[in-house]
C-alpha cells in the first residue's frame, strides 16, 4: 500500500499579499502624482496658444471661405440677369439683417439684384441674406467704395470708380492676439470680378 505524503493545509489556501510586493504598490504615492500634474501643466501651457491660434485661423478661414463663395454667386448672378448685383452689408442699402443697428459686415449682408436701378433692395429682389458672423472677426476694407457694398455690372465685373489698388478688396481678420499673431485674408477682387483669396497671417491687418 502506498502512503502519499501529507500536505500542509495552508499551501493551498490564497496568501496574503506582503509589503513591498507588486498588488501593494500598485498606487501612486503623492510625489507621483504631484509630478503628473506639473509635466500636464506643463504641456497644457505649451500647447493652449497653438490651439488658440488654430481655433482663430479656422474662424477667418470659414468666414473668407463664406464671402468669398457670396461674391462668386453674386457674379454669376449678375451675367444671368444681365443687371447689377449688390453685395450690401448689413444696415446698407436696404439690407436688415443684423440686429436693431447694424453697422459693420460682421454683422450680415445681403445680395440682391436692382432690377429697378434705385441701388437699394426692395420687394422681389433679394436673392440671399447672410447672418451675422460676429467678434472677434472683423470684416473691413481699405477702398472707400466698399466700405458697404460691393456690386457687380451686368458683365460679372465689380463696378468702381477709382482706379485698382494694391488692396483692393475686403479683409477679413481676428487679431485679438496682438499683429504677430494675427490671422487675416483678403479678398482682392480682379479686373474681371472673380476673387483671388491672400493669406496674410503674422502681419498688421491693413485696415
Amino acid at each position: 500500500m502506498t502512503v502519499l505524503p501529507a500536505i500542509p493545509l495552508d499551501s493551498a489556501l490564497p496568501q496574503p499579499a506582503r509589503a513591498g510586493s507588486a498588488a501593494a504598490g500598485s498606487g501612486f504615492t503623492l510625489v507621483e502624482l504631484v509630478l503628473v500634474l506639473v509635466i500636464a501643466g506643463i504641456l497644457l501651457a505649451i500647447g493652449l496658444p497653438n490651439f488658440t491660434d488654430f481655433v482663430r485661423e479656422q474662424r477667418v478661414r470659414s468666414v473668407a471661405s463664406d464671402l468669398a463663395g457670396d461674391f462668386a454667386y453674386a457674379r454669376a448672378e449678375a451675367v444671368r440677369y444681365s443687371a447689377r448685383v449688390f453685395v450690401a452689408r448689413a444696415g446698407s442699402a436696404g439690407c436688415t439683417v443684423g440686429g436693431s443697428a447694424p453697422t459693420a459686415w460682421r454683422d450680415g449682408w445681403c445680395i440682391f439684384v436692382d432690377t429697378n436701378n434705385n441701388n437699394t433692395m426692395d420687394a422681389g429682389e433679394r436673392l440671399k441674406v447672410q447672418q451675422a458672423v460676429g467678434p472677434p472677426v472683423r470684416i473691413c476694407s481699405t477702398v472707400g467704395e466698399f466700405a458697404n457694398t460691393i456690386i457687380y455690372g451686368p458683365r460679372g465685373q465689380v463696378v468702381r470708380t477709382g482706379a485698382v489698388g494694391a488692396d483692393d478688396g475686403i479683409t477679413i481678420t481676428d487679431d485679438t492676439g496682438g499683429a504677430a499673431r494675427a490671422r487675416t485674408r483678403t479678398l482682392m477682387f480682379g479686373l474681371v470680378g472673380r476673387v483671388n483669396t491672400v493669406n496674410r497671417n503674422f502681419v498688421t491687418p491693413p485696415c
